[in-house]
């Protein structure tokens, strides 16, 4: 199926702003619209630029090198509307008053300027490995582009940057790859009314994750299609998955430590690529059980975080009883030194 941009007409926001209107302007438009991070992260838009803004990030990438296996709709969205995408990174450019703008693309997508091919290293699409090729910046690790005056945006959220800037228009639409085509979907269309045969995976081949029975397209779904059948096979500790972690990890130990129900800090470290996955013969879910970690930990720290704080509660609240009691009793001390001191008269 060829993608459309045939829409049922959705009230505009407003009438479009051209490059005269403010940033703050722009900025609400952005919010009132709704556009956040498209790639994945679902981080409104609007904070994003005002945060490297207040960072003074004078460089914008726009992300073309999708690097999920079997996702499409972001190269496809670059050849068939590079314009509006282009015209999304002018706006962008103009909220930050950046010195730079730019669109990373793959090497032979014969896309014009401000498009530039690039071979940042797997995965693509990592905006650290982005930010250090394209600028020579490298960003430390657990820091962010903003760190090194870059910022990166996806190409589809660049292109409803633009629609809600310069057409008023807002998000509630996106391009997704559904199985081996790409189609325009609504926001909140029901994954099992797309024709696909269940289990349902959203994202790509590796780094994708099971979509739940009721689950909708979202801002952040690029790609759905049909899962594969789950491997029954154990780990072999072939090794092979450590070699492929683009980020030096040992994968096999953190799968141990996941089967085990323990902890280990270093999944925090894993940008879910995918790419262990598709090293490992016995095609466990690696990045899955990943994320799981990952949200264990982040629970225990929640948890951690309440119960010290109930603590200092309970320390404060224990400080206080304590002084209010030997306030009574230094009042108490007083009054009968008083009473002594006038029967003494």
């Amino acid at each position: 199926m060829s993608p459309s941009l045939d829409q049922a007409p959705d009230a505009l926001l407003g009438p479009p702003l051209d490059r005269n209107a403010g940033v703050e302007e722009m900025l609400r438009r952005i919010e009132q619209a709704g556009v956040v991070g498209m790639g994945g992260a679902g981080y409104p838009t609007a904070r994003k630029l005002r945060e490297a803004k207040a960072s003074g990030a004078d460089t914008v990438i726009g992300n073309g090198m999708a690097s999920e296996s079997g996702a499409g709709a972001d190269r496809t969205l670059l050849q068939r509307h590079f314009p509006e995408v282009a015209g999304g990174l002018r706006v962008v450019g103009d909220c930050l008053g950046a010195a730079r703008t730019v669109i990373a693309v793959p090497p032979g997508s014969g896309l014009p300027a401000p498009a530039v091919e690039a071979r940042p290293g797997s995965p693509e699409g990592d905006e650290k490995r982005l930010t250090a090729h394209v600028l020579g910046r490298a960003v430390s690790a657990g820091g962010r582009p903003t760190d090194v005056g870059a910022v990166v945006f996806n190409v589809a959220t660049l292109f409803a940057v633009f629609e809600a800037v310069r057409l008023g228009k807002p998000l509630r639409r996106r391009l997704v790859t559904v199985g081996d085509e790409e189609r325009w979907l609504r926001i909140g269309t029901p994954l099992a009314e797309l024709g696909l045969a269940p289990p349902l995976r959203i994202g790509g081949v590796f780094a994708g994750r099971p979509a739940p029975v009721d689950a909708v397209v979202e801002a952040t779904t690029f790609c759905v299609s049909s899962a594969p059948a789950e491997s029954p096979l154990p780990c072999i500790r072939c090794g092979w998955c450590a070699p492929a972690c683009p980020e030096g990890l040992e994968p096999a130990a953190l799968h141990a430590a996941f089967e085990h129900d323990t902890t280990d800090a270093a999944v925090f470290d894993c940008i879910e690529c995918g790419a262990c996955a598709a090293a490992c013969p016995s095609a466990i879910d690696l990045v899955n059980e990943f994320r799981a970690s990952k949200a264990r930990l982040r629970d225990e720290q929640v948890r951690h975080k309440r119960a010290a704080a109930a603590k200092r509660r309970f320390d404060a609240r224990q400080h206080r009883l304590e002084r209010r009691a030997q306030r009574q009793a230094e009042e108490r001390a007083e009054r009968m030194r008083r009473r002594r001191s006038q029967r003494a008269w």
